[in-house]
């Protein structure tokens, strides 16, 4: 990553401010970026999920364990929006992993601000959210990506589109959120162990 594109980033949150403007965006009937009636009514829902989650989220003992002898100070940048109804279901994960040590610094920037950003970082040539970029906190040298999404969601997203070409968005999106809720955050945790052991950050 090109360490002139983090300097350009003049706002940025935390996860509480962040979680904060996506339940004053929903009391307020609106959201992020462009003023679309999807995008406001998925970002009402969002909340809700946020604070579901927020309360039933435990980390479990092995990420718990290596995220805690974490030594080298680093940043978590996300990138997001508050309609992304996948950042509602990780974003709140990724910050109870970051919260468990003080060398981890996250922040959260929303994609429509800083295409620059995103675009450095595409999925297959979309700029898919949420995107977790990890940097090394003096050098700015990427330690991992992460995002958009689990593999083992990603992978059903398209396993469904290969056998029914004609399915809707809101079907798709429904059978996303189902997934969710099944696998109660197992996925994501897992796939943190992985890149936490294949990097060298302790």
């Amino acid at each position: 990553m090109d360490s002139n594109l983090l300097q350009t980033i003049t706002r940025s949150y935390n996860y509480t401010d962040y979680k904060n403007l996506v339940i004053k965006y929903a009391k307020e009937q609106m959201t992020s970026g462009e003023q679309l009636p999807e995008r406001i009514a998925a970002t009402l829902i969002n909340a809700q999920r946020m604070k579901r989650i927020d309360k039933q989220c435990i980390i479990n003992y092995n990420l718990h364990t290596l995220t805690s002898q974490i030594n080298k100070k680093q940043k978590w940048l996300v990138i997001s929006e508050t309609w992304c109804g996948d950042s509602a279901q990780c974003i709140p994960v990724i910050a109870k992993i970051a919260e468990l040590n003080e060398n981890i610094k996250l922040e959260i920037i929303f994609r429509d601000e800083y295409l620059d950003i995103i675009d450095s970082f595409l999925t297959n040539g979309t700029r898919s959210i949420p995107k977790l970029i990890c940097t090394d906190e003096e050098s700015d040298a990427v330690n991992f990506i992460w995002g958009p999404r689990p593999k083992a969601i990603q992978d059903k997203v398209s396993e469904l589109k290969a056998s029914n070409p004609d399915i809707t968005h809101d079907e798709l999106v429904k059978n996303i959120h189902l997934w969710y809720a099944q696998d109660k955050t197992k996925s994501i945790q897992s796939e943190f162990i992985d890149l936490l052991n294949k990097v060298n950050l302790i």
